[in-house]
């Protein structure tokens, strides 16, 4: 005959299974990526930092792509989203919009900064800012640091007026914006640094780059857990330092994130709000989208 001990173990056994198998999953973070890119390389891109989290934080992280700039920021304003990775304007909207605030930013190369460059054809008659005048320029997206808003800011001190002295044409993506002054849709077009040195290697020559900007961030939702920004600096910063095993797993990423993060402070972005504030007046930052584009001519 059984001990009845043994049915108190079973027992309990079987209450903690039962327990075990009640619980919910934890709900998984969410890290959401404006969309700079077309889907598939933005999921190649970036689809390793999220597992990198996952495995580093005990958490199940997700990617989460975004349609436009702002839905991102909307989404992390109204919390569907835990962190986003933003371009420095767009960050900018989201702390005027609901307070959110950086945590990390990208060390592209190991540099805290990161520039805009102008391109054209190697074949163009253009030799400086100046001879784009009366030409067509593509742009990514209007909310884009790097894409528009810094090139407008350069084109400008150079006195060509949006719309008068230039036709403005946006593409959403850098890459589709490279590829327009290849195809001949466009003269020339703004992109990040880095995407325009593949395109260096594909016909098109650098004819302008700014100065530095401070590079992109990835952003705390208003109301998240301090764990939250706890972990990201760990497992971005504290551990790679630590580490040379995971320093050299994340330098095999997209070179985009290869140099790893570096804390940031919401003070290192208020040069880009100046920026805004004199292209498009104080109130740049609730501005919609369609506000901020020079001139009709979508593509």
């Amino acid at each position: 005959m059984p001990r009845p001990g043994r049915f108190l173990a079973l027992a309990v056994l079987l209450a903690a299974a039962t327990a075990t198998a009640a619980s919910p999953r934890p709900k998984p973070l969410r890290l959401g990526v404006v969309n700079f890119y077309n889907p598939r390389l933005m999921y190649i891109k970036y689809q390793p930092l999220v597992d990198y989290l996952s495995r580093q934080t005990g958490q199940v992280w997700e990617l989460a792509l975004a349609t436009s700039y702002q839905s991102t920021v909307d989404e992390l304003c109204a919390g569907r989203l835990d962190v986003a990775y933003l371009g420095p304007f767009t960050y900018a909207r989201a702390h005027e919009q609901c307070g959110a605030v950086p945590v990390v930013q990208l060390r592209s190369r190991g540099s805290t900064a990161f520039r805009s460059s102008i391109l054209v054809r190697n074949d163009s008659a253009v030799r400086s800012i100046a001879d784009l005048r009366g030409r067509s320029i593509g742009f990514g997206a209007p909310l884009s640091t790097s894409s528009h808003l810094v090139p407008r800011e350069m084109l400008e001190r150079a006195g060509l007026r949006p719309g008068v002295d230039f036709t403005c044409r946006y593409y959403d993506h850098h890459e589709r914006a490279a590829r327009a002054v290849l195809l001949g849709d466009v003269e020339a077009c703004a992109v990040r640094d880095l995407v325009g040195e593949r395109f260096v290697q594909r016909g098109l020559r650098v004819l302008a780059q700014s100065e530095p900007m401070p590079n992109f961030p990835l952003v705390l939702a208003p109301g998240q857990r301090a764990k939250v920004r706890d972990d990201l600096v760990r497992v971005l910063v504290d551990v790679p330092a630590a580490d040379a095993k995971v320093r050299a797993a994340i330098a095999a990423w997209d070179v985009e994130l290869a140099g790893g993060f570096a804390v940031c402070q919401d003070a290192q972005f208020d040069g880009v709000r100046s920026l805004a504030a004199g292209l498009f007046g104080p109130a740049a930052l609730r501005l919609p989208e369609s506000a901020l584009t020079c001139a009709s001519g979508e593509p």
